[in-house]
């Protein structure tokens, strides 16, 4: 173990799952700022590290969110991020986000092991009853991943973004506590 490291939050097989730490604003703003995630997030206005860095402490103070930097076992490298946000404490209920920062850290398994380590994390640890996510339809890969993950599609918001030249539509997936416990 780095002597270095920040310890972890959530460890899964390849990743883990750490706090927000000073530094984390660069991937973050690879994330937002660097066309390959940004064309699957939808991010339209760029950002500076230090708006990144503004963000994060509001969101880190807030108390209806929670997020986390993905990083990678082997070398503690921050890959991601992933929150709940628009935690309702009373309903039992959050929206679900992830975004991988670089292109070459993607289809290695670090979306689906987090999404677990997340899910697992809402239901057991939380309390949570429901999960649920946007995901553009057309990002057929994410809503296999999200699918295989157990999430439903519960219903698609026509023409919800404009995107590129057109309007897209954006499936709302989401999963219950029992629908995850018969999946365990």
């Amino acid at each position: 173990m780095n002597a270095n490291k920040y310890p972890e939050f959530l460890q899964g097989k390849k990743i883990y799952l750490r706090a927000y730490v000073p530094g984390d604003e660069n991937m973050i703003a690879r994330i937002e700022n660097h066309p390959d995630p940004r064309e699957t997030l939808f991010y339209a206005i760029p950002t500076t590290l230090e708006q990144q860095r503004e963000k994060m402490n509001k969101l880190v103070a807030d108390h209806t969110s929670i997020h986390f930097t993905i990083c990678r076992n082997e070398d503690d490298e921050p890959v991601g991020q992933t929150a709940f946000v628009r935690i309702d404490w009373v309903g039992r209920m959050a929206i679900y986000y992830i975004g991988i920062a670089d292109k070459i850290n993607w289809n290695k398994g670090y979306g689906k092991e987090t999404t677990a380590l997340m899910l697992d994390y809402a239901f057991n640890t939380l309390n949570l009853n429901r999960i649920q996510l946007h995901v553009a339809a057309e990002n057929e890969a994410a809503v296999k991943i999200y699918q295989k993950s157990g999430y439903t599609i519960e219903g698609t918001l026509r023409e919800a973004m404009y995107h590129n030249g057109k309007y897209c539509d954006f499936h709302v997936m989401g999963i219950l506590r029992r629908d995850w416990e018969k999946l365990q």
